[in-house]
This record gives C-alpha cells, structure tokens and sequence, in this order.
C-alpha cells in the first residue's frame, strides 16, 4: 500500500514508491532485533540487513548502518546487549564523561556471575557493581568519573588517563583538590592491590593550573 504522506507531512506524488522501512525507535538508534522482527516482521528485518540499512551490531542488536559508527549508539547497543544491570565503564566511560577520545571498542562491565559472549570490539569485565558507582548520562548507565579513572589509573594507557584525570580536575575547578582525594579514596579501597602503586604515582603527577589572580592597578601608577 503506498504512503499517502511523504515524511515530512506532505503528499507524495503520484506513483512514489513507499520508503523504505525504518526500525522502530531505540535509544540512540541502537533496538533489540526481537522488537525490530515484532514491529515490522522477520521478513522485512532480514531484507534490511540483507541490503545493509541496517547491522546488527552484536548478536541480538540492530542499528541504523549510517549511527554504526557513532560512540553513543555503540554504547547504547552494548548496554541493551548486556542487559538491565550493565555499565560502560573503563575507557568507554572516561568517553562518556568527555574526558577522552571515543573509540570504536565499547568496554562494558557486568555483575559476576553474569556471562555473555564477547563480540567484536565489545570488551567484557566482571566485578561487584554497587549502584551508587553509576550515573546515567545521556540514558545510559556509565561509571562515575571517579570509579572510572581510579580503575584505569591501575592498568589503562598512562599518559592518556592522566591526561583525563587532569581535565576533570580543570573541569571541577575550585574542587579540584577534593576530587583527586575522591579517586584517592577508591584507589585506597580497592581489593586488588594489581597496579594501585602505579596509580597512586600517577594520581599524584596531575597537575592543575593555579588559579589567575587578577590585579588591580599598582597603587600611585598615573600619579602624577
């Protein structure tokens, strides 16, 4: 049956064939392949993958080939692969929270005792995940900045979470100091001890610029 409305509201000429058909709505474009069969049909999801307007991600995972690429629809597939108790977390975060480049891998942790296969650029950790550790940013379940840059303090890319670490404290400004304690604190109650020296070194390189003090005139400067 052909569309009587183009997608913008206005009537399609006559003879238009329909357009193709979209997925339906996902958070940031990523939608379980069950919900995209139950909307549409088996038929019409396998012609879509089949003529690339769409990929499935990771096993289970549609989304548009145009956001295949795009960190947040990466992210968002990852988290409804894993299910309701997963986090990104680990390099994945610090992206999140805008302190380091995105990149194509998504690392997701997930409660033990909870197993799923790995994919493709899709790094899996297990450890106890307390709720208060997560925040939602964009709708998605991220590690705080905090957890996060204390667990790759241990065992990420030096220079690069130093680096983050040092522009969350720019960013925090006046509280700068309190944050470096905050992630001290984590690092302190970590029960593995793997990396923590390196770490705390690490924690105590980072640097923040003092800040400027703007001056007044030099007192008598004009005096004549």
């Amino acid at each position: 049956m052909t569309n009587e409305l183009a997608m913008n509201g206005s009537p399609l000429p006559p003879g238009t064939p329909d357009p193709p058909p979209r997925l339906p709505p996902g958070r940031h474009g990523a939608v379980l392949r069950s919900a995209a069969v139950a909307a549409l049909g088996v038929d019409e999801v396998l012609a879509g993958l089949d003529d690339g307007r769409w990929v499935e991600l990771w096993k289970g995972v549609l989304v548009p080939a145009e956001r295949v690429d795009a960190p947040i629809t990466r992210g968002s597939a990852a988290l409804l692969r894993a299910g309701p108790e997963a986090v990104l977390s680990g390099l994945t975060a610090l992206a999140a929270h805008g302190c380091a480049p995105p990149g194509r891998v998504v690392h997701l942790t997930l409660p033990y005792g909870h197993d799923l296969r790995r994919g493709k650029d899709l790094v899996l950790h297990h450890r106890a995940i307390r709720e208060t550790e997560v925040v939602e940013l964009d709708g998605l379940r991220v590690e705080a900045l905090d957890v996060a840059l204390a667990e790759q303090l241990c065992r990420g890319p030096g220079r690069l979470v130093l680096d983050c670490l040092e522009r969350a404290m720019r960013e925090v400004g006046a509280s700068a100091e309190r944050f470096r304690e905050s992630v001290r604190h984590r690092l302190n109650r970590r029960n593995d001890r793997r990396g923590t020296r390196r770490a705390l070194e690490l924690l105590d390189l980072a640097w923040t610029a003092p800040p400027v003090l703007v001056q007044g005139p030099i007192a008598g400067a004009g005096a004549r």
